[in-house]
């Protein structure tokens, strides 16, 4: 074969390789305009060095997700904030072959029907009151050994397994009252 013949091989030949090289940056393209999928799991694991977050899926198992400065967190503020099996709902693109994580969610209990929430500088200025003047009955719903370590003033100790044994029976609170229950989990 000759020099001019075999360049021009070698010049298609780069061609080709070139234009094939081109598909995945295509795909690329195409997986960050897609859609984006969301799941709904326990955190298994978080490593804030690697920006990665590990979810156990029901019927998909763990999850490996990346996140970055884009990522929107909600219900928290640091990545340090999501402890194993704190569950959450994540929303992410795949780009590559990575799943990248663009809203993290700490997903919260459901309040059952006739229960609403009250925000912390609501308790806080009940507290202040006290619970005569504030028409309330505070309840520490954390397991005993923790209520006693440290609770907010005027709360009553009775944690939530003595709850579902018994049930009302040991709210020492009047029905006209207004009653707060807190815990440590997700509320």
């Amino acid at each position: 074969m000759n020099k001019k013949r075999l360049v021009s091989v070698i010049s298609i030949l780069a061609l080709v390789v070139f234009s094939l090289s081109l598909f995945p940056a295509s795909r690329l393209v195409a997986a960050e305009e897609g859609s984006v999928t969301r799941i709904k799991g326990k955190v298994k694991a978080v490593s804030n060095k690697a920006k990665t977050l590990s979810v156990a899926v029901k019927g998909k198992g763990v999850v490996l997700l990346k996140f970055n400065g884009a990522t929107e967190f909600v219900n928290f503020k640091k990545t340090k904030e999501i402890k194993p099996p704190t569950a959450v709902v994540v929303k992410y693109k795949t780009v590559g072959p990575d799943k990248v994580a663009t809203y993290i969610k700490k997903a919260l209990v459901k309040l059952p029907s006739g229960v609403t929430e009250i925000k912390t500088d609501e308790v806080a200025a009940l507290v202040a009151k006290g619970p005569v003047a504030g028409n309330y009955c505070l309840i520490d719903a954390r397991p005993a050994k923790i209520a006693s370590a440290a609770h907010i003033p005027t709360a009553i100790s009775i944690p939530v397994n003595l709850l579902k044994e018994k049930g009302k029976k040991l709210l020492p609170c009047d029905k006209d009252k207004l009653v707060i229950f807190y815990c440590g989990g997700p509320t």
